[in-house]
């Protein structure tokens, strides 16, 4: 009995612990300015058909290619089979990242008979890979980056799809709030918070993340600047991510009162995410099924573990053969 009252004492220390921890997160938020909220708003300007569609995307990728500071492998990405096909996918990718992070994905993709267009965000993909731009990224600026996407993408496909990673994630469960003319949103892993932040301190996260100077942290602290992706930033910017949390924030006050726009939605989540909030993904595609019947959830098993990124191939600890069969299912069922 002795062992079980010491068990006791540690478990109400643990509790009165992490109870102090979360109120003084709390009042140490209150030291900064609120989190400002984001107008969420859509102006829709679809292309009427394919051509249209690949001139506005033309007219893009030679726009981003006369920047002259991004890196090739970073350019916007238009895999077509040269025609209107009955569906299309836009795919974003995650922080730091850049559409070559779908270079096999959309691949396969492609190959199941599907147009597909992955942008690129705001701020990333530059060749310069350890400049800290990101540190200038906005939540207006993530947030207008989703019309031009699914405007161009309309003119690929009869139906669309909109997916996204992590930051991603964000912008496709933006797309899945204001587009009515899409066939499905599919936010994979949103950024919506930390994992191991309850998700209740989340708002006040974001006001320390934004009202602190910004830092910029190594995604290896180790490799640093050698980290081993191929393409991207081997490191992020502290205020991109409290934008990105900002951005998750006045989605999920958005969705409490309306309902989702799109025809269907479909959240992704990871058991085993080390990185993002699962519980805040849940709450959110809970608020959407209050609303719409048309609303569905995945959730990846904790084993086989997967990591965050569970989409790069040269993510660290990736399996992509557990992955990529699962995800080809969901978002290009036959």
């Amino acid at each position: 009995m002795r062992w079980l009252k010491l068990l006791g004492k540690v478990l109400l220390a643990l509790v009165g612990f992490f109870l102090a921890l979360g109120v003084g997160l709390y009042l140490w938020s209150l030291l900064y300015p609120e989190v400002q909220p984001v107008a969420l708003v859509s102006n829709p300007d679809p292309s009427a058909d394919y051509a249209e569609a690949r001139a506005r995307f033309d007219a893009l990728l030679a726009s981003e290619e006369a920047r002259g500071d991004l890196d090739p492998k970073c350019l916007p990405v238009l895999l077509t089979h040269g025609e209107q096909t009955d569906r299309a996918i836009v795919l974003f990718h995650g922080l730091t990242a850049c559409p070559y992070q779908y270079r096999e994905l959309g691949q396969d993709l492609f190959d199941a008979g599907y147009n597909v267009f992955i942008p690129r965000l705001p701020r990333h993909g530059l060749a310069d890979r350890t400049a800290n731009v990101l540190a200038d990224l906005t939540a207006e600026e993530l947030a207008g980056a989703m019309d031009p996407a699914v405007d161009i993408a309309a003119g690929l496909g009869k139906d669309v799809t909109l997916a996204g990673l992590s930051l991603g994630g964000n912008v496709a469960a933006l797309a899945g709030q204001l587009r009515g003319d899409l066939d499905l949103a599919a936010p994979m892993s949103p950024a919506l918070g930390l994992r191991f932040v309850p998700d209740l301190l989340t708002p006040a996260l974001t006001r320390i993340i934004l009202g602190l100077p910004d830092f910029y942290m190594w995604w290896d602290p180790i490799n640093q600047a050698n980290f081993q992706a191929e393409s991207g930033y081997p490191g992020y910017s502290t205020h991109a991510l409290g934008e990105i949390f900002r951005l998750g924030l006045a989605e999920r006050a958005f969705a409490e009162t309306n309902a989702p726009a799109a025809e269907n939605l479909l959240m992704i989540t990871n058991m085993g995410d080390p990185a993002v909030n699962v519980g805040a993904a849940n709450t959110l595609a809970g608020e959407w099924k209050e609303k719409s019947a048309a609303v569905t959830e995945y959730e990846f098993a904790l084993l086989p573990w997967l990591p965050h990124d569970f989409i790069s191939p040269d993510s660290p600890g990736v399996k992509t053969e557990v992955s990529y069969p699962v995800l080809e299912d969901l978002l290009a069922p036959e």
